[in-house]
């Protein structure tokens, strides 16, 4: 018989055992997958965002890293347009808000200028631009109008008050996609945080990391209270990208315990029933190499099987919630292919950690002393 059918006749003796092992391992392998992959997305997105609409540095109040703290005053903006290497400062207000009575959480409200830089990115595919003259009136990005059932010309209540949609619009950002945007200072009046703002969004016509360390120097000199931090250091700060990236490690590792636990107690089990299965091959002239590789094999066989399921549910699931009105604003059912291999690769791991201890027990076994057990 060769080596190969040995592996999988193993296997296949307690099917019920390895379908569970296999489905404890997927599980490990999907929350890795999907929880990883989507916070490092949330993450990059953050950082295409600002990276795309040219920001270099984000001036706001000291410890604001959620940009909802009780802001800059907006002619501080005039100060850091005065400085000779600013190519622009652009102030905005952010929030954070519920429509519960379509089950949606954490919507993200900016207030912006009206015809400011920040809308270059933005795309209007139905009605038009927030103007100057608008007042209680909002763009919705395409995800969050379709999840509300709004078109141009209808109403939305915001802050007790009923907004009027002006037009629909469409950012290569999954985030803005799910958010609203409010004239700023409609947004200051609504927040009563008249002449204030979140942050200012920079951009420095020296972009070298010289220069732009420079500007933050010459920035923060202006006012006390004031950080300008460059804009991948803000990024990887910011509180909730934070909390979702510990979230995410953290229920990995608990899963992937819980999966080498239940790896360990499996290839232990299965060695133990076959002891004297060992033993006769042992007696045949196998080399304790080639008992550790048999039962090592049938662990990566079955981690590599939890690793294709787990990360097949973990794609699927993530396509899922990009479609779900609740979290399709902040899910945009990519996952990279290197949380794939990340999940593979744990998969491995568990599969040998898991295996290591009863192959190397079945394999010390002498072939008169494992004949002999029961």
């Amino acid at each position: 018989m060769r080596f190969f059918s040995i592996l999988f006749k193993n296997l296949f003796r307690r099917k019920t055992r390895s379908l569970l092992t296999i489905v404890g391992l997927a599980v490990a392998v999907e929350a890795t997958v999907a929880l990883v992959g989507v916070a490092s997305r949330f993450e990059q997105s953050y950082y295409e965002l600002y990276d795309r609409t040219g920001v270099d540095l984000v001036v706001q109040e000291s410890g604001g890293s959620q940009m909802l703290n009780r802001g800059i005053k907006e002619d501080f903006g005039q100060k850091i347009l005065e400085l000779p290497t600013v190519k622009k400062a652009v102030g905005g207000l952010v929030d954070v808000i519920a429509f519960e009575d379509y089950d949606l959480f954490m919507v993200v409200v900016n207030g912006w200028p009206p015809g400011s830089q920040l809308f270059d990115h933005m795309k209007i595919v139905a009605g038009e631009p927030l103007k100057p003259e608008h007042q209680n009136h909002v763009l919705l990005g395409k995800v969050l109008a379709a999840n509300l059932g709004k078109r141009v010309g209808d109403t939305v209540d915001m802050y007790a008050e009923p907004m009027k949609v002006v037009g629909i619009c469409e950012s290569f950002n999954v985030y803005e996609n799910g958010a609203v945007i409010i004239p700023l200072a409609t947004l200051q009046r609504l927040m009563d945080r008249p002449t204030r703002v979140s942050a200012f969004l920079v951009e420095s016509k020296d972009r070298t990391p010289d220069g732009v360390q420079k500007l933050k120097q010459q920035i923060e000199s202006l006012a006390t209270g004031i950080t300008a931090e460059p804009m991948k250091s803000f990024v990887g700060s910011v509180s909730h990208i934070k909390v979702s990236r510990a979230m995410a490690w953290m229920t990995s590792g608990i899963a992937f315990v819980i999966g080498a636990v239940g790896m360990l107690n499996t290839m232990a089990m299965a060695v133990h029933e076959r002891i004297k299965e060992i033993g006769t091959l042992r007696a045949m002239g196998w080399k304790k190499a080639r008992v550790v590789k048999m039962i090592l094999g049938e662990s990566l066989l079955l981690s590599l099987a939890g690793a294709v399921l787990g990360s097949g549910a973990a794609v699927l699931i993530t396509r899922y919630f990009a479609t779900f009105p609740a979290t399709a604003g902040f899910v945009d059912g990519y996952i990279a292919p290197e949380f794939i291999g990340l999940g593979f690769l744990l998969a491995v791991v568990v599969g040998v950690a898991g295996a290591a201890y009863p192959a190397w027990w079945g394999a010390s076994l002498s072939p008169v002393e494992a004949l002999r057990k029961k």
